[in-house]
């Protein structure tokens, strides 16, 4: 061992025994403030903390191995998972999981147990860890303890929130039991990590739900049999398009219908293609365009040319590109939807769109083609879109948008070309 690390070590050693003379919580968490810029190395001093009698700074020391970092933290953290206080526990969840998806939980050392919600980061947008990710199977296991053995309402809801965001699908057998809880957080955290967890078979444990009278509830249901394309779901989707009333639950049953394209299908598609409401007659196209009816092309042209709303316009779009029409001409539909990346307001479902129809190599040839003249939000939703749908034929264009002199253009390029990386031999 170098005289520096004995040094250092004998610092952390003196720091902690100085602080285990002090009697008073406010002495011991500036302590633990020191210790935690030393960096992991410092995790061993940390750790005594996590018993100490105060429930402020057994927090103030979870804060702390979380700001320390290193996988040394991970397993310290998870001896605060049997805390006796709900805060502490739902802090070390939250840290378990800052450790996979960096941000998670805000930075600093506060030792306020009452603003534990504050210090978990909230964005408006579902944290989820990238897909080359690998979440060790402990923390999963440790993570699925807390859910199961806590008392604390808090503390389940936080451990399913953190399951959802690790793609945990090894803990589904923990996660089945909340969508029966009557407690509408847990369910919606339950349904959440069932749809991350890319487990199709598990949306079937959902169908029950697609008829709760909570509008959020039943709308993730929903999304969820879509997404996974639940056939068996269908006949209940179909009725909820029927008498629903409420107009979000109608027209996400007709969008998951959409998703799951059963050919059996293709009349009520037909029949709501010029529906008084713009979002229903884009579903509908979306849907015609997915069972691959060939025979409604011309009509599909047809109402993409007279369209005047953007969301109709879009799932035209997309299901006359899904159909075979690939010419990127100024007015062409691909073209429509490529240029829809720059648009704020629809920017989303232009790139889950492109998403979908990536998976056909002319399309990706298409977007190779726009990459290098492309503006930052076309070049940042084909780096995405090539990071889940490219081939060994679509890297060095992933490597130039990985190297390209716009930071936020080459952030998502290096991950494009670490996902290409993790699928790709």
């Amino acid at each position: 061992m170098s005289k520096l690390n004995l040094c250092a070590r004998y610092a952390f050693v003196l720091l902690a025994l100085a602080a285990t003379g002090q009697d008073k919580p406010k002495d011991k968490i500036k302590n633990l403030e020191a210790l935690a810029k030393q960096g992991r190395a410092a995790v061993p001093s940390i750790r005594p903390w996590q018993q100490d009698a105060d429930a402020s700074v057994r927090y103030a020391a979870v804060e702390a191995l979380i700001e320390a970092g290193g996988v040394e933290s991970v397993d310290a953290l998870q001896a605060s998972l049997a805390d006796t206080t709900p805060e502490v526990q739902r802090l070390a969840v939250a840290g378990i999981v800052n450790f996979y998806r960096p941000g998670y939980v805000r930075k600093g050392i506060r030792a306020k147990l009452n603003a534990v919600g504050e210090k978990i980061s909230r964005s408006g947008m579902e944290p989820v860890v990238d897909p080359w990710v690998a979440v060790r199977s402990q923390d999963i296991e440790a993570v699925r303890k807390a859910l199961r053995e806590s008392g604390n309402r808090d503390v389940k809801l936080q451990a399913a929130e953190a399951l959802a965001t690790l793609r945990a699908r090894g803990a589904l057998g923990d996660i089945y039991p909340l969508l029966k809880t009557k407690d509408d957080g847990l369910m919606l955290a339950a349904l959440r990590a069932i749809e991350t967890a890319g487990d199709k078979a598990a949306a079937q444990e959902t169908v029950f739900l697609l008829r709760d009278l909570n509008n959020r509830i039943q709308s993730r249901a929903i999304l969820v049999n879509g997404i996974f394309r639940n056939e068996k779901a269908l006949p209940d989707l179909a009725e909820v398009f029927a008498r629903s009333r409420n107009a979000q639950s109608q027209a996400a049953a007709l969008e998951a219908i959409a998703m799951i394209a059963a050919p059996e299908s293709r009349g009520l598609f037909e029949q709501n293609l010029e529906n008084r409401e713009e979002r229903l007659r884009g579903l509908a196209a979306e849907g015609l365009g997915r069972v691959g009816d060939g025979a409604a092309r011309q009509r599909l042209a047809e109402l993409f040319a007279a369209e005047k709303t953007p969301r109709g316009r879009l799932g035209q779009a997309f299901a006359l590109v899904k159909l075979g029409d690939r010419e990127a001409s100024q007015f062409s539909p691909f073209q429509y939807l490529f240029d829809s990346l720059n648009s704020a307001a629809w920017h989303d479902y232009a790139e889950a769109y492109l998403l979908e129809l990536g998976r056909h190599r002319e399309v990706r040839k298409l977007l190779r083609e726009k990459a290098p003249t492309g503006t930052r939000a076309e070049k940042v939703g084909i780096a995405r879109i090539l990071a889940r749908e490219g081939t060994a034929e679509d890297r060095a264009i992933v490597d130039a948008l990985a190297n390209d002199r716009d930071r936020i253009v080459a952030e998502e390029g290096i991950k494009a070309a670490r996902a290409l990386g993790s699928r790709l031999p």
